[in-house]
């Protein structure tokens, strides 16, 4: 008789945070055209816009965080007690990681298209005067670079409200690269659909 071991729990648990990462996704992706068709201002005043991104770059960070710790579960690996999402990434194999990113290489080009070459949004926090703002065209936009700009997603963005001011800067920039990140999400829960059925097929077909 052959066997192969099915762990029931782990798959349990995978599968919990994979909805519970997909939930948070949902609402991220509701806030996206908003927040794409937000006005540049230059105010004293928070924008409107402002708990849309708030909101949306929380739910998006959840969703990355739960997709990565469901994937190192998956994989059988020591999954990180931290919130860092490229800490989180590293952690997982590297050829993984390059069947993560062949697919978010092919994704990004489709959303920028969607969302009209929209897909981050940069808030200063300072003095009046008009900040120099870094030239986004110079940004590296694979994978990894994304998560490591992106690597405090939550902590940066859910106390945005308080201004502790830089010690090189008068101004205190918070980024969100909405577009790529939901990318990201994709291409990271495509990895653990994929191999969940995998591991249920090989499952079924050894155990009896």
């Amino acid at each position: 008789m052959s066997k192969v071991s099915y762990d029931l729990k782990k798959d349990s648990e995978v599968q919990a945070a994979l909805r519970c990462g997909e939930a948070f996704q949902r609402l991220a992706e509701e806030l996206i055209p908003r927040i794409g068709s937000a006005k540049e201002e230059s105010s004293q005043a928070m924008s409107n816009e402002l708990g849309d991104i708030v909101v949306c770059a929380a739910n998006l960070a959840f969703a990355i965080e739960l997709y990565s710790k469901a994937l190192l579960m998956l994989l059988d690996l020591k999954v990180p007690q931290v919130h860092n999402l490229r800490v989180l990434y590293d952690t997982i194999p590297q050829p993984v990681r390059e069947l993560i990113e062949s697919v978010y290489e092919t994704a990004w080009p489709d959303q920028a298209r969607q969302l009209r070459g929209r897909v981050s949004v940069t808030l200063a926090k300072g003095p009046r005067e008009e900040p120099l703002w870094d030239d986004y065209t110079k940004e590296s936009l694979a994978l990894p670079d994304l998560l490591a700009r992106s690597k405090n997603l939550f902590q940066s963005w859910r106390y945005i409200f308080e201004f502790r001011q830089p010690n090189d800067s008068s101004y205190q920039f918070h980024q969100f690269e909405y577009g790529l990140l939901w990318c990201a999400a994709e291409a990271i829960k495509a990895e653990i659909k994929v191999r969940s059925v995998e591991m249920r097929s090989t499952s079924s077909k050894f155990s009896f």
